[in-house]
Parts: structure tokens; C-alpha cells; sequence
């Protein structure tokens, strides 16, 4: 995109791959539930400012919540939170600049994981337009960003989550600090206080680890998961090295079927996995 001498933040070299798969399922989703649902809902637990300049270069791209504004068929509602007043400012000018009124849209600002009720009342507003479909993506740098009692509570909504779950990055690097027995990073973010008993009895990667027991966590709250092998593990591309995956949950098995087709066009178009 071009520079538009607003505030953009830098974003890593592997974030193009990142939001093409989240542009992808953000436009089949809306378009194909179009007129199987009386509304749509996307929601953004990190939204950003809107931009990112890809880190050591003047590339700008466009991220998560600007390729959801774009889908051909719009959603019926926006919402949009960060923890960064200043994210939040100018992705509302951005919005208002590209789109003038012609999204409805919500700007939250706080820590997502205690935003949970007000996305909720906005949602329940957004009900009397009659059934709500939503997607919720979830974009967290690290672990102690997402507590998985936020997740909890939003999936009273009939949703789809897309989860970056920072299972190398931040996990695997640095399992020795979670660890330790006065760390709570790791329950939080699975919602499971003794997670530690079953690290030690698994035997494998921490980061892999990490990706299964939240996605069983899911599947506790009534999501599809059939263990690993359908999530998307990401790359730093100039090193090969593993950095997150990205996992999608649903409760419907056209929801995963959407998963899987844009796994597929993803991959076919700019290489995204291994």
C-alpha cells in the first residue's frame, strides 16, 4: 500500500503470509454465509493500526482488520480493540478515510481481556438485526496478551476464532521462565492450572505442546479439534525458522471446510507452508 504519513508500526518479514490466510477466510466466510445468516460479525481482539511496514524495508501492507473492511461482501458489523489509544486513532481515520459511512464499526480500546462484555453488548445490539454469525481473530504477540477465560466468555457467540498462537516465538524460547512454579502465563493462557503435570508427561516440543492443549481446551468448549496436523505453522522465511501457528476453530464442519480451502489457495499462492 502507500504510505500515508499516518502512524504505522513495523511488522516482521513472515506478517505478508499471516494476514493473506486471514484476508482469505475473512472473504469466503463473508460471502458465503451472506444469505444463510441475517448478520455478520467480524471481530479483531488486536487490531492494530490498520497498516504494518514490513520491518528493514518502506513495504507497506495492508493488515487483518484493513483486508476485512475490503471483502467484497462487507460484514454488517465491525469491531475493532487494542490496547494502544494511538492504533485505535488511526485506524479509525483510516476507516473513515477509505470507507467514509459505509461500515459499521466499533473502536474498543483497552486490554482485550477486559473488553469481553462490551464486544458482547455490542454483539447482543447487533442481534436484533436477527441471527449472528461471527469471526473473531485473535492475534496476540505473546502469551501473556490472551487469557483463555476471554475466549471462554466470547464463544457464547456463535463464532469461528482464528488464534495465533505463539508456540515457538515466545513459548518454545522460553519455556524454562514459564515453568517455574510462580509463573501463571501459561495456565492463563490455556486455562488450565495444572497444565504442568501433563507438560511433563507428554514428552515433546513445549511449543507443540502448547498448540495441542489449546486447542483440546476448544474442543472442551464444544469446537472442533481433532488433534494436531490442521493448524498453520508459520516461518521467519529468511532462516526457515518456526516462529507460531495459526489454528482455527469451529463448530460447524463447513466452518473447517472453509479452513481447508483456504489452507489450500494460501499455500497455492504464496507458499506458506513447510
Amino acid at each position: 500500500m502507500d504510505d500515508d504519513g499516518l502512524y504505522t508500526p513495523e511488522v516482521g518479514e513472515w506478517a505478508e503470509l499471516k494476514y493473506r490466510l486471514i484476508s482469505y477466510y475473512a472473504e469466503m466466510f463473508s460471502t458465503a454465509m451472506k444469505r444463510k445468516w441475517d448478520s455478520r460479525a467480524y471481530i479483531d481482539l488486536f487490531a492494530g493500526a490498520g497498516r504494518g511496514r514490513m520491518r528493514g524495508t518502506s513495504r507497506v501492507l495492508a493488515t487483518s482488520a484493513t483486508l476485512a473492511l475490503a471483502v467484497p461482501d462487507p460484514f454488517d458489523r465491525y469491531v475493532f480493540c487494542d490496547i494502544d489509544p494511538n492504533c485505535i486513532d488511526v485506524l479509525r481515520q483510516r476507516v473513515e478515510a477509505e470507507h467514509g459511512e459505509t461500515r459499521t464499526v466499533d473502536y474498543l480500546v483497552g486490554d482485550s481481556n477486559e473488553l469481553a462484555n462490551e464486544i458482547l453488548e455490542r454483539m447482543r445490539d447487533q442481534r436484533r438485526h436477527g441471527r449472528l454469525l461471527s469471526f473473531c481473530v485473535v492475534d496476540p504477540y505473546k502469551m501473556a496478551n490472551l487469557k483463555f477465560s476471554t475466549i471462554e466468555e466470547l464463544s457464547s457467540l456463535y463464532a469461528d476464532f482464528l488464534v495465533l498462537i505463539p508456540s515457538y516465538m515466545d513459548a518454545h524460547r522460553n519455556e524454562r521462565v514459564y515453568a517455574a512454579p510462580q509463573n501463571s502465563t501459561v495456565a492463563e493462557f490455556l486455562g488450565d492450572p495444572d497444565w504442568r503435570s501433563k507438560w511433563t508427561a507428554s514428552g515433546g516440543e513445549f511449543g507443540a505442546f502448547i498448540v495441542d492443549q489449546f486447542g483440546l481446551a476448544m474442543k472442551r468448549l464444544g469446537f472442533i479439534y481433532n488433534g494436531l496436523g490442521e493448524e498453520v505453522p508459520v516461518y521467519l522465511p529468511s532462516k526457515n525458522r518456526k516462529l507460531y501457528h495459526l489454528a482455527f476453530y469451529s463448530k460447524n464442519k463447513l466452518g473447517m471446510k472453509f479452513w481447508a480451502d483456504a489452507r489450500k489457495g494460501s499455500d497455492d499462492q504464496l507458499g506458506l507452508f513447510e
